[in-house]
């Protein structure tokens, strides 16, 4: 199992965009694999909003869910460790050739990119998180609290975590 995730978490990492790409870890965890549910999915990703560092530690959490231990380190290992040398040699890139022209088109070019990335993974865990009328309410809820107030994201997180304990949801 650890080769598996190693690879699975690799390829995921490679394609992510921002260090996100939940629609596509939902369509390979859920869908394909079937190695966890929609679910562990969601509460993964919010997870991991809430905790200091990387947003994307989710994955440890989806490594854990599969394989334990053994998973969550495969899983984390393979999402950042190819990603971080690439980083690395493409900033050291960038800073020599960044006076050229294609440089800024590229970096333009990749602005739609990212915001199709984020609506995708806006919709895959509204999905997986939003089974019905009270869910949805509480989701348009935090959403307007975060786009009309400067209401701190970890706390509207938690307060939505708490509302949803206390209705059962």
């Amino acid at each position: 199992m650890f080769w598996a995730l190693l690879y699975e978490f690799t390829r995921l990492g490679l394609i992510s965009f921002g260090g996100a790409n939940i629609a596509e870890m939902e369509r390979v965890l859920v869908g394909q694999r079937g190695w966890i549910d929609a679910q562990t999915l969601a509460n993964g990703f919010a997870l991991g909003q809430v905790m200091p560092g990387p947003n994307m530690l989710a994955v440890t959490h989806y490594g854990f869910a599969v394989g334990g231990w053994s998973g969550a380190s495969a899983a984390t290992l393979g999402f950042y460790v190819p990603t971080a040398l690439i980083s690395a040699a493409v900033a050291l890139l960038w800073r020599r050739h960044s006076a050229h022209p294609w440089v800024s088109a590229f970096r333009d070019a990749l602005l739609p990119f990212g915001a199709g990335v984020l609506l995708a993974g806006a919709l895959v865990l509204g999905q997986g998180s939003v089974q019905g009328w009270p869910e949805l309410l509480l989701a348009v809820l935090a959403f307007v609290l975060l786009w009309r107030t400067r209401l701190n994201a970890a706390v509207v997180v938690l307060a939505a975590a708490a509302a949803g304990a206390l209705l059962g949801l």
